[in-house]
């Protein structure tokens, strides 16, 4: 399965998983530079749970119905992108979207169709500050 960073901001990541040019899923990370809330913990079913430092919302919008495979997959590059960063709590969220995430060159305008999409389909609130910034394009 190939991945590649659609979006990136001073506190989001978006990246989408395809196989042979089929868009498989695309995983949303966000760093709340937070806590996790009491109802993280009651998600997992901890009764005792007690925070870190940092709570990332992770949330994995499908395209079908992951394969095993596939699945683990994702959850081990979230891993492999989270196990770096010390003291947090995250969990994903997989849900199914029913359609890709289209937009045009990505920058200017197109940055801003790809946030208003990712809004829309992912719930957040994304906000891009300078549409022009290199740290928003798309990086392979």
């Amino acid at each position: 399965m190939d991945f590649e960073r659609l979006l990136l901001t001073d506190s989001s990541e978006l990246f989408k998983f395809s196989i042979e040019f089929d868009d498989v899923a695309y995983l949303l990370l966000i760093d709340t530079f937070s806590k996790a809330p009491k109802s993280f913990g009651e998600k997992i079913l901890d009764d005792d749970f007690i925070p870190n430092s940092n709570h990332i919302v992770a949330k994995c919008g499908m395209r079908r119905e992951l394969s095993t495979e596939e699945r683990e997959s994702i959850l081990s590059f979230a891993e492999s992108m989270l196990s770096f960063k010390p003291s947090i709590d995250y969990m994903i969220d997989f849900f199914y979207v029913d359609k890709e995430l289209e937009f045009g060159y990505p920058e200017g305008q197109g940055v801003i169709d790809l946030v208003d999409a990712v809004n829309t389909v992912f719930k957040t609130e994304i906000v891009i500050k300078n549409p022009s910034s290199l740290n928003n394009i798309i990086q392979k």
